[in-house]
């Protein structure tokens, strides 16, 4: 990361914030007797507190990230306020496993999404059934997905103009801010695996600290036990191993390493998927057969609400599968269109759909510039590639088995930091001035 030695504003906002949050945890707690806000704002004061203590070094990107520290704790307190529930019944797992002996909990550690119940059961555990500690635990990662990042963008490209555009446009983009402090929400927990793991995974393609290929499968274990989509990463990972350069005068010795390495790698994942890590939605032996009929039929049943779309398009035949695809990933990027607006939400989610218009522009150019240099590219630029193929892979995934938008808009949202870090470069965002360094 590009460091600065000035005062950090993010820095002193967060302090200030901790400090306000233990008081008013106080009224909560002793005349209130209100233990859901209580707590909630003792969590808020701890996390803003270690939020302030990292933020210290990041001076070069603190409005950004003051600002979305402000967006992210502000909308904890409303939705706090609002009451959301629990629609995916995450909340009633987490009771469950905070009931259970600590021993037991060890031992019955979840391969599917309800691990992040089984995460915040331990808040659950310390404060009791209170809601507002586990938005506030959201909301804190949600920040900390912030400048891991920036971090990448500033590894990838080491330009501080480029991560500080970058570093405003995640702090801003609406559903990230919108997904980051639900009480029960996956999504950010699964954003901080998924960003951990890209960031040690081009430190090991650019560097090939052998830690690094280490800490990008432990961080990808966790985001493939979130979603299933994550296991394609697995693919990133061996092609990031086969395609990283190494010394000219060792190529024996490398390519030895190199098969020792990717042979290992897909014994382990082999091993985790017979598991059932990550395959809580193709569940190999039960739940949904890997055959394109059923794929396309979870397809078919998605599309169901006002919300829906290509209803009754289902393909056993793979040819056409193959063919209709490309369509399907379309509708999947940049639904709603306009013509399928019919209520004042749809215009929210047509606003979305801009957005991703906005950015795979540049992100397609990007990946032009890349593809003309042939053998010229850099080792960034390859990572790129083998991000963006990756990328295609997913969505194609995603785009299979969705027929809503208003589902397509919460999945298209995991996958907003690697279209960004793709387009970032070529982005330009009129009437914003750049810093100057």
């Amino acid at each position: 990361m590009i460091y600065d030695t000035r005062r950090s504003s993010a820095s002193d906002i967060m302090a200030i914030t901790a400090i306000i949050a233990a008081f008013i945890s106080i009224i909560f707690l002793l005349p209130l007797k209100n233990d859901d806000l209580g707590y909630g704002f003792l969590c808020m004061s701890i996390g803003s507190f270690g939020l302030a203590f990292k933020a210290r070094k990041y001076v070069c990107i603190s409005q950004a990230l003051a600002v979305a520290f402000i967006l992210r704790f502000g909308i904890c307190v409303l939705y706090t306020l609002q009451g959301d529930g629990d629609a995916d019944n995450y909340g009633v797992y987490t009771r469950y496993f905070a009931s259970m002996p600590l021993d037991e909990v060890f031992a019955n550690i979840p391969t599917g999404a309800y691990l992040y119940s089984w995460i915040i059961s331990f808040l659950f555990r310390i404060f009791g059934e209170n809601y507002m500690p586990v938005r506030v635990m959201n909301a804190t990662l949600s920040v900390c997905c912030v400048w891991i990042f920036s971090d990448i963008v500033s590894y990838v490209y080491k330009n501080p103009k480029i991560v500080d555009r970058a570093t405003w446009i995640m702090a801003l983009f609406p559903n990230l801010i919108r997904f980051s402090s639900y009480f029960a929400n996956r999504e950010v927990v699964l954003l901080l695996f998924m960003l951990l793991y890209i960031k040690h995974s081009y430190l090991y393609y650019s560097d090939g600290g052998n830690r690094h290929l280490l800490w990008s499968i432990l961080m990808l274990v966790p985001a493939m036990i979130l979603h299933t989509s994550m296991i394609a990463m697995i693919m990133l990972t061996i092609l990031i191993i086969l395609s990283r350069e190494g010394e000219p005068r060792y190529r024996g010795t490398d390519f030895i390493w190199k098969s020792l390495l990717t042979g290992m790698t897909i014994l382990a994942f082999v091993y985790m998927l017979s598991k059932g890590v990550g395959m809580e939605k193709f569940n190999i032996g039960g739940g949904v057969d890997l055959n394109v009929a059923s794929i396309s039929n979870i397809g078919s049943m998605s599309a169901a609400g006002r919300a829906a779309y290509l209803s009754g398009v289902s393909f056993s035949n793979p040819i056409l599968t193959t063919l209709f695809l490309p369509v399907r990933m379309l509708y999947f990027l940049f639904t709603p269109f306009i013509w399928m607006i019919s209520a004042a939400i749809d215009i929210v989610g047509l606003f979305d759909a801009i957005l991703y218009l906005w950015v795979s522009i540049p992100l397609w150019r990007k990946i032009k510039e890349i593809r003309r240099k042939g053998n010229d590219k850099k080792v960034e630029e390859r990572f790129l590639l083998l991000l963006f193929l990756t990328l295609v892979v997913i969505i194609a995934m995603f785009a299979a088995v969705t027929s809503n938008y208003g589902t397509a808009i919460r999945h298209r949202c995991k996958l907003f930091p690697i279209f960004l870090l793709i387009a970032v470069e070529n982005i330009r965002i009129p009437f914003f001035k750049y810093k100057n360094y």
